[in-house]
């Protein structure tokens, strides 16, 4: 039986890999009765690092589930890795197996909205800050398949390397289209579209595409499949990013590029 959706145990979780690496998980706001945190690594500086966040939608556990499972298997390097991460953005759709906020907002197409205590949160945390890579984990009801979405900007792209990381634990979308967009083995490639953003409102990734991330990176792993298998796919995803965050020197220190 998986606690996927035990908030307080996820927060224990992370209390203890914080412990570990001497780090502090920090508070990041209160919203009703839940108190959200974010982990900030030391070696993190202004123009470089990883982004990471999940459970923005409450209905996705294997996203907060892969992410305290990937940092609870890399306690030894995870102080050397310029991080910044935010392990649950809706913990009462967690808990209630809810997309949506307890205000019924659809957090992942609110970054417009400062008034969001959320939202102007994470902007203070993040302020000026630009990441070599911003990934947010997601899962899709529909997904027949492992897919992602990589905003346009730098090349090569990585879109494909990482999901073939992953596809030893879940199959590759097979579908040509997800959602109205073209998928190509399982990478949609987007370019950034102010229309159609501004009718159906700014997700994470676009507030980040726009200033704060050089590579942005949005993986949806299919929620019909087992938790374990997501999970999985989660994990080998964000240990490929990275890596190859490492191995171009986007880390900005040798230890860290050592360390993986």
């Amino acid at each position: 039986m998986h606690r996927a959706h035990d908030y307080r145990f996820l927060v224990e979780r992370w209390k203890a890999v914080a412990a570990k690496t001497g780090l502090r998980l920090e508070k990041l706001v209160t919203v009703g009765k839940h108190n959200l945190f974010f982990l900030r690594t030391k070696s993190l500086e202004e123009g470089n690092g990883i982004y990471l966040s999940a459970g923005i939608h409450g209905d996705e556990p294997a996203s907060t589930e892969a992410l305290i499972a990937w940092a609870e298997r890399n306690v030894s390097q995870l102080r050397k890795i310029p991080l910044l991460i935010f392990p649950c953005l809706n913990p009462w759709g967690l808990v209630q197996n809810c997309r949506l906020s307890e205000d019924g907002d659809d957090l992942n197409r609110s970054f417009h909205r400062d008034e969001l205590p959320l939202i102007a949160a994470m902007k203070r945390v993040v302020g000026a800050h630009r990441f070599a890579v911003s990934m947010m984990l997601h899962e899709d009801y529909d997904g027949q398949g492992l897919y992602l979405y990589e905003v346009q900007r730098l090349k090569p792209f990585w879109g494909e390397g990482l999901i073939q990381a992953a596809s030893a634990a879940i199959p590759i979308e097979g579908r040509m289209q997800v959602d109205g967009r073209k998928a190509v083995a399982g990478v949609i490639r987007r370019k950034f579209d102010f229309k159609r953003f501004e009718k159906i409102g700014y997700p994470e990734a676009i507030w980040l595409h726009l200033s704060h991330s050089d590579r942005t990176f949005t993986v949806e792993t299919p929620s019909e499949f087992a938790l374990e298998q997501r999970v999985e796919a989660h994990v080998a995803v964000i240990r490929e990013c990275v890596r190859r965050v490492g191995e171009n020197g986007a880390g900005k220190t040798s230890d860290f590029r050592r360390s993986i």
